[in-house]
Formats: C-alpha cells, structure tokens, sequence
C-alpha cells in the first residue's frame, strides 16, 4: 500500500469543516492523540529514501504501532502498521531493537472522506491547523496523477496550495525544539 499524502498548514479549520459537509461528509469524533516517535540514530533524523521511523500511538484506549519507511518521494512511506496492548512494552521493545526516542507530537483529530480522498484535519499543540489530504493506492505508477488530483481539491475547497508543508508534524516539532535550544 502506498499514501500519497499532501499537507496545507490552515487558518480555518472550521470554514473547510463546514466546506466539506456541505459536499456530505460526516466527521468521526474527534479524537486526541499522543505519537511517540523513535529512530534509530537521533543525529541523523532527517527524512529521505529509506529512513525508517516508528511511531507509538496512544489513541483514547488504543495503542498503535507504525513503522513508515521514506521512498523516493518527500511525503510518501511504505507503512505497516498493527495495534499492540502494551505502550511501556512496546517502548521496550524498540529500545531493544536500538531505536531511541526523539520527539513527541500531541494533537487532536477529525477524519473524513470523500469519493477516494481521506482528510485529517489537525490541531498539534504548539504548531496550529493543519489538513492531509491523502489517497491509499496500490499504485506505484501514478503519483503525479494522484497530486495534482490533490492539489486540484485543495484549491476547489479554498484551501491555499501555497501553503503547503512538505514536512512531517514529528520533523516540525523537532525544528521547534532546536529552535527553542538555541534561544534559551
């Protein structure tokens, strides 16, 4: 399975809430979680081909492990990813296998889709309003195709395609926290 995910930092997450249920779109409940994020080298963090990230998340009483592997493309991983009961354990294990914590990202999330595209819209703490809107496919050879669909939604919703971010939350908040280092 392949994502093929676009990011646009937001200023009204309520105005595109009420953009996509006008199109008939029902939102999940909103739910808060917590990603802990893990590597396995923390002076070399940065994401390309074949860096390797995992993620615990602590989701309401779920507990999710996801291991996402960069490809060629910036904002595109091979993902898998299962429940598992224990996070200490689960911590353990990593730990266990080399991998060292190196941020965690808080945020709270709505979910929705519409026709093949899912959106996340997010507020993580320290960073504002975000929308992902992605597609799943089994489709390697159709990357562009899938973008420019996104991009062409995106503007369709009013959202600003120039404001695009073409990183993760976990990249951000590490930036953040360096940033904050060298002020302090």
């Amino acid at each position: 399975m392949q994502e093929i995910e676009i990011k646009f930092k937001i200023d009204n997450r309520e105005e595109l809430t009420k953009k996509l249920s006008d199109l008939g779109c029902n939102f999940n409940k909103e739910r808060i979680q917590k990603d802990t994020i893990f590597v396995h080298d923390l002076n070399h963090v940065e994401s390309k081909e074949g860096s390797i990230f995992v993620r615990i998340r602590e989701q309401n009483e779920k507990k999710i492990l996801t291991l996402k592997k960069q490809s060629k493309v910036v904002m595109q991983n091979k993902e898998i990813e299962f429940e598992v009961s224990d996070t200490e354990k689960a911590r353990d294990f990593l730990e266990t296998l080399g991998m060292t914590e190196w941020v965690t990202v808080e945020k709270s999330r709505i979910e929705t889709s519409y026709k093949k595209y899912n959106f996340c819209i997010d507020h993580v703490k320290r960073l504002g309003d975000f929308v992902e809107i992605e597609i799943l496919s089994e489709e390697e050879n159709k990357t562009e195709e899938f973008e420019k669909e996104i991009l062409s939604l995106a503007e369709s919703l009013n959202i600003d395609t120039n404001n695009r971010v073409n990183n993760f939350y976990d990249n951000m908040i590490h930036d953040l926290n360096e940033k904050e280092r060298k002020n302090a």
